[in-house]
């Protein structure tokens, strides 16, 4: 009987084209690009992040494992010649149809492999037909992975030193990715209707790091196998386990260690501690889901959400707000009210996505058994598209898409990499000099404010800034898409060689992506030039490199921030 032999794979690329298998928009592989700044054009920092939640199963398991990242089709069946026992496939909803391909191509060549479904895209109903397996992870995946390989469920749980960014680009230039990923917890206790991680853990809270000290000693650790001080914490409410954050707090204090973090959290849980807490603490980014004006929940019930905001951001703190349109008392008056009613908070970041109802939510089911589910595809279903439900006062599925392309470019005034230490609305209240600078991204010129000025540079937009991502090595065609995105999976490797396996804390790693993981992000230097002159006429500086005004909020000032790039968040 051969030995026990895990792989734990993502699904395959290409990302964010338009191909048999997936949808282009929704599904680029990214946070910012795809769902928050992606209407600040060439403005808008390119980012992708590895699958966290693999690492850290395959770190927890006595059977050896081996995590493929982003691989292309050709990777992922190269890999499973190495005598893989079971392959475990994560997916999300929208990429039910990759693995479905992938599994099915598994039971032809490999009928021996045990396969092993994980993620949200495994509580669809009719799996086995959409995406042939063996097994369905429930719950937490480590405990659910050592009951099924038969060992201790109890055992203590190691936190690696994550990786968060696979890479980042800013008008072209890759940076290197700094900074650090945290998963402290699971599910959420609020049980908001269409929140897929409430309901996957039955509105409950599975704590990974369970004390302060746990949190702290990951912190450690991440400081000293990635040197950084930076980290994003993967947790719906991170402090609503105030005694959690408190205990961490005196862990830093003690040890003189001032890390900083990005944090998801509810409106009421930051109105219990107080905003001197997060900043003691060293919260420097904080996701608040504001979600409607008049969404009825405790999370915040009695919560000024806008003198909210404007406390933190006073107190140095960026604010990412957002915004769920289509919700059931919508209408055309009451969906540009909420859109209006967001933009007013100021925040310094927007998110708008459309209302999906995910299979397992509460919110689904009280669909179905309206009858008010349609047949849009699984794979269309990303919110950013047309809905997935009859929506009464939205019959027309133009007007899904329409709407929230119209939201994003209301929300994004400010050149996207701005958003920094102090966003770009944060920095220009009281600066008419600046605020008569903020850019219209879409139409890439200046908002018609009183003391606007025509410059020359705005209409500085070269092809070469729209041009195909190059690869550095190892391209193996020059196969792209109409719009520049490459088709044949073509990567540049990050890791140490292409496709090399390495050793990464005792768990086989494949290093894959930077191509092929969304659409055109790769380095380009006229890109980054043509970048840099629309930033130098976005701040007035002149041919001599002189800047035409000194009372922006920004000068003088340094980033004390432990990441290199303009957004750390995600």
């Amino acid at each position: 009987m051969p030995k026990t032999k895990l792989l734990l794979t993502a699904v395959f690329g290409p990302y964010g084209v338009r191909d048999d298998y997936a949808d282009e928009v929704g599904l680029q592989m990214e946070l910012l690009n795809n769902q928050v700044t992606r209407a600040q054009g060439i403005h808008s920092p390119r980012q992708s992040y590895w699958s966290f939640g693999l690492y850290l199963m395959a770190e927890n398991l006595s059977v050896p494992t081996t995590v493929l990242d982003f691989p292309t089709w050709d990777d992922f069946t190269k890999e499973l010649d190495n005598g893989y026992t079971h392959v475990g496939i994560s997916y999300i909803v929208p990429n039910v149809l990759k693995a479905g391909r992938m599994a099915k191509y598994i039971r032809e060549r490999h009928p021996e492999i045990k396969i092993i479904l994980g993620g949200y895209g495994a509580s669809l109903p009719g799996l086995q037909e959409m995406v042939p397996h063996d097994a369905v992870c429930v719950g937490e995946g480590i405990r659910w992975l050592r009951d099924y390989f038969g060992e201790d469920t109890e055992a203590p749980l190691k936190h690696p030193a994550l990786d968060c960014l696979a890479f980042e680009y800013i008008y072209g230039f890759a940076s290197k990715p700094r900074g650090s990923v945290l998963m402290t917890g699971l599910g959420c206790e609020n049980g908001c209707t269409f929140c897929c991680t409430s309901h996957k853990y039955q509105k409950c809270y599975v704590p990974l790091l369970k004390t302060g000290k746990d949190v702290f000693d990951a912190c450690v650790r991440g400081e000293d196998e990635k040197r950084t001080a930076g980290f994003v914490i993967m947790d719906e409410n991170f402090l609503k386990r105030p005694e959690r954050a408190r205990e961490l707090l005196a862990h830093m204090e003690a040890g003189r260690k001032p890390y900083v973090f990005d944090v998801f959290s509810s409106a009421n849980t930051i109105e219990e501690l107080g905003v001197d807490f997060l900043i003691r603490l060293g919260v420097r980014t904080v996701w608040i889901g504001v979600e409607s004006k008049t969404y009825a929940h405790a999370k915040k019930q009695d919560v000024d959400m806008g003198a909210l905001i404007k406390e933190l951001q006073d107190k140095g703190i960026i604010v990412l707000a957002s915004l769920i349109l289509f919700l059931e008392h919508h209408d055309q008056k009451s969906i540009q009210e909420d859109i209006d009613w967001v933009i007013s908070l100021k925040s310094n970041l927007v998110q708008f996505m459309n209302y999906t109802p995910f299979p397992g939510t509460s919110l689904y089911e009280s669909l179905e058994q309206d009858e008010q589910l349609n047949d849009v595809h699984y794979r269309h279903q990303h919110g950013t598209g047309q809905l997935c439900f009859d929506h009464p006062h939205f019959p027309d599925p133009k007007d899904h898409a329409k709407i929230l392309a119209a939201a994003a470019p209301d929300a994004s005034r400010g050149v996207g990499v701005c958003a920094k230490r102090r966003g770009p609305h944060e920095g220009a209240r009281g600066h008419p000099a600046l605020q008569s600078r903020l850019w219209q991204a879409k139409a890439l010129r200046p908002h018609a404010f009183s003391s606007s000025r025509r410059d020359r540079r705005v209409g500085v937009r070269p092809d070469a800034v729209q041009s195909p991502a190059r690869t550095r090595k190892h391209r193996a065609s020059a196969a792209v898409s109409a719009n520049g995105i490459p088709t044949d999976g073509t990567r540049d490797c990050v890791g140490p060689g292409d496709g090399v396996v390495a050793e990464r804390s005792g768990v086989r790693r494949r290093v894959y992506p930077r191509q092929g993981l969304s659409q055109g992000v790769g380095p380009s230097f006229r890109a980054a030039i043509a970048g840099l002159l629309v930033l130098a006429a976005h701040f007035g500086i002149d041919e001599a490199g002189q800047s035409s005004y000194h009372d922006s909020p920004w000068h003088g000032q340094a980033d004390e921030s432990p990441y290199s790039g303009c957004y750390s968040f995600l």
